[in-house]
């Protein structure tokens, strides 16, 4: 999210109407994501949206009253979102989460802005805090156009926005380099306009995009009560092993690789026949103790128990079946291959969260590697 400092040439009715945005796209975040959905990602953004609504109070009341102290702080608050975008994406994609960068920036940007406010140090404090922010706003974009879901339009209007807040960041840099605009607070001046604007339309987009993340592909797959149950399940497995400290179970992290291409190039017919099959050849390779909760169109996640010497020749099964699927259509066959991420129950301490990021993360990894592959996860004791 773009971030706000002293609203210059802003009026109070537009920050009344700023306040009214954003407390309505927090309200749709909190209502349609968060309480539905309840998961490490959608919390982060939820405490996201409520930190960008606290903001936009801070930064009214800062307005009524002319304090600079008030205003340096609103910003700090604001930008605040960008981290915590960042970290919920993360935690959506179920890649590892580098979070003390973010707790930094989250402790140290709205303090150094507000002890700055009034003195000479203020415009390079929020050069640094702007930038940083920024930083954060990349990766956002960065993470969004990399996610691997089916409908990738969902991901564009908060993608395009982030990216939008690294341009101006840019061109702010460049400014304060060169000294365009020399007037003392001209380049600050205008970045303050363009924030004002820019809370409105990422607050609107972050909302969109993160609705749609948490529901719009759960309802194209056909999920909700299901999928909860299937999660219910895995979790009862692993408490169960838990308590008896049976070290041997594993979760598989089963991914199609290169889904979007595929449906590119057979069409959503043809794709889903694919999707059919490879769901039922990794269903046939897996044996009947193990459990399965169907994540997506191209992924499952199969909590199963063995030692590793099992684990690894029912992997080297698996892919090999996976690998017999063929489109049956009258072009040229397609071969279909599988990446998967395998985690121990004991490395993430029984922790179904954790070996589930730990599985996502190195499935993502085995694709990276080219696909038709597995990899093993390491995870640091808890």
């Amino acid at each position: 999210m773009i971030s706000v400092t002293a609203p210059i040439g802003i009026t109070v009715n537009t920050s009344a109407t700023l306040v009214a945005l954003v407390t309505l796209s927090a309200a749709l975040v909190f209502g349609l994501a968060l309480m539905p959905r309840p998961s490490r990602a959608t919390i982060t953004w939820s405490v996201g949206f409520g930190v960008a609504m606290l903001a936009t109070y801070v930064w009214v009341a800062a307005n009524q009253f002319d304090s600079a102290s008030l205003r340096a702080l609103s910003s700090g608050l604001i930008v605040c979102f960008e981290p915590l975008l960042w970290l919920g994406i993360r935690f959506y994609a179920g890649r590892r989460a580098f979070w003390p960068a973010a707790v930094v920036y989250i402790a140290i940007g709205p303090a150094a802005l507000a002890l700055t406010s009034t003195t000479d140090a203020y415009p390079v404090v929020f050069r640094i805090v702007f930038s940083a922010g920024a930083v954060f706003a990349g990766m956002s974009a960065w993470e969004l156009f990399r996610l691997r879901i089916s409908a990738r339009d969902v991901v564009i209007p908060l993608a395009l926005v982030s990216s939008a807040f690294v341009v101006v960041a840019v061109f702010g840099i460049a400014a304060g380099i060169t000294g365009v605009g020399s007037a003392p607070g001209d380049e600050l001046r205008m970045l303050r306009d363009i924030n004002g604007v820019g809370i409105l339309l990422t607050s609107q987009c972050a909302a969109i995009t993160i609705v749609l993340l948490t529901r719009g592909e759960t309802l194209l797959r056909g999920g909700g009560k299901g999928e909860q149950d299937d999660h219910a399940i895995l979790r009862a497995r692993i408490a169960r092993a838990s308590r008896r400290q049976d070290p041997a179970w594993s979760l598989l992290d089963v991914r199609l690789d290169d889904p979007v291409d595929v449906q590119d190039a057979l069409g959503p017919a043809a794709f889903a026949s694919i999707v059919a099959a490879f769901h039922a050849h990794v269903l046939d390779a897996l044996p009947a103790a193990a459990d399965v909760a169907r994540i997506a169109d191209g992924r499952v996640l199969v909590l199963l128990p063995g030692s590793d010497d099992e684990v690894r020749r029912l992997l080297r099964a698996l892919l090999t079946r996976v690998s017999t699927i063929e489109d049956p259509g009258p072009r040229a066959p397609l071969r279909v291959s599988a990446s998967v991420g395998w985690a121990g129950v004991l490395d993430a301490d029984y922790d179904l969260e954790a070996l589930t990021s730990a599985a996502a993360e190195a499935s993502a990894l085995a694709q990276a590697r080219g696909g038709d592959r597995w990899e093993r996860a390491v995870v640091a004791a808890r």
